[in-house]
């Protein structure tokens, strides 16, 4: 049964962060959906035949990519919320171009009940060495975000994850005894971890009660290239997706729906939701086989993003703590309840 859609709406981002594949998404050749495939995907979903199978809680708009510039976002949204008003619609942004005008037609028509957000640096410097952002535009955007929220007195609550720049390097060279591979200044090892520093900055302007700040967990799925010709113990792994690629589904800009999150540039690809129906797919063959060989942990045989499937890992700075999220991830294919108690522990 699926509990959740991840829409695509862009695949396409003005961000290059470091912590990112740089082929992300290259390989979807559609980079903005249509509003006419969004329409067919959410009418399928708001159909009788359709909620037979399924019970969707929330859909996902910014899915690896930045939604905003889909031209028809608020568009999209609109028709989204007239079809599945009991839906809860979700957003990832980098702030970028959630601009005040969008903001307000957003916010006044509670066209969305979450927003998700990363801002990794607390200065100007920091925040481009992780992101090659402009960090003044993504604050007065935010800012004008949290100005109109409050005028209109509107339940909107952000969720901020913070990965700086000294946690992803030292992170990724404790784990991995490398540097990471998009760092090609070296001295910017040696730059203070400013995540106290951002966390305080943010305190200052967002709401207590509803806003909440995350220092993220590090995963190294920009690093897989460094990995692609070693051999990996892959019993020691399990797939940390494993219960999202069974209750969601991952839809492309094309329609195309793709195994995860983590398959930046869709690899491994189920079906087109464009040429096939949502449960033609999510009943076939090869979603079955390949969510059987995910329990079954044969990685290599699955082939993609999975054959690396240590870059999909959750880690920390401490080689201990990560290995025990491991162990973690491996219990929580037989006990989601268990893994949600360990991983707000571990947070």
């Amino acid at each position: 049964m699926l509990k959740s859609i991840n829409l695509s709406l862009s695949s396409a981002c003005g961000a290059d962060c470091l912590y990112c594949p740089s082929n992300r998404g290259k390989k979807i050749k559609q980079k903005i959906m249509l509003f006419e495939w969004a329409k067919e995907i959410i009418d399928e979903i708001s159909s009788d035949d359709f909620k037979k199978y399924h019970n969707i809680e929330s859909i996902i708009i910014g899915e690896n990519g930045d939604a905003f510039l889909n031209k028809d976002l608020i568009k999209i949204l609109r028709y989204i919320k007239s079809r599945l008003p009991q839906i809860r619609v979700e957003i990832f942004t980098n702030f970028q171009n959630f601009t005040e005008e969008k903001a307000e037609s957003i916010l006044r028509e509670k066209l969305i009940d979450k927003v998700y957000c990363n801002i990794d640096g607390y200065n100007n410097q920091n925040y481009y060495n992780v992101k090659k952002l402009d960090l003044d535009k993504t604050k007065n955007n935010l800012i004008n975000f949290l100005k109109i929220r409050e005028e209109l007195n509107v339940y909107v609550p952000l969720t901020f994850f913070v990965l700086t720049l000294n946690n992803y390097i030292h992170t990724i060279h404790n784990n991995f005894d490398f540097y990471p591979t998009k760092l090609k200044d070296h001295n910017l090892r040696n730059v203070p971890d400013d995540f106290s520093i951002i966390k305080k900055q943010l305190k200052e302007i967002l709401d207590p009660k509803k806003d909440n700040i995350i220092k993220s967990w590090v995963m190294g799925w920009a690093e897989r290239e460094k990995f692609a010709d070693k051999n990996i113990n892959y019993k020691k792994y399990s797939c940390p997706n494993l219960t999202r690629i069974e209750e969601e589904a991952f839809i492309a800009p094309d329609g195309t729906w793709y195994a995860c999150c983590y398959d930046s540039n869709n690899e491994l690809i189920l079906g087109n939701v464009i040429t096939q129906s949502i449960n033609e797919i999510f009943f076939s063959k090869k979603r079955m086989e390949l969510i059987k060989l995910l329990k079954n942990k044969q990685f290599e045989k699955i082939g993609g993003p999975c054959k690396t499937v240590n870059c999909c890992q959750l880690m920390k700075k401490s080689k201990f703590v990560s290995y025990l999220a491991r162990i973690v991830i491996n219990k929580s294919n037989e006990n989601k309840k268990f893994f949600k108690i360990i991983m707000k522990m571990f947070t």
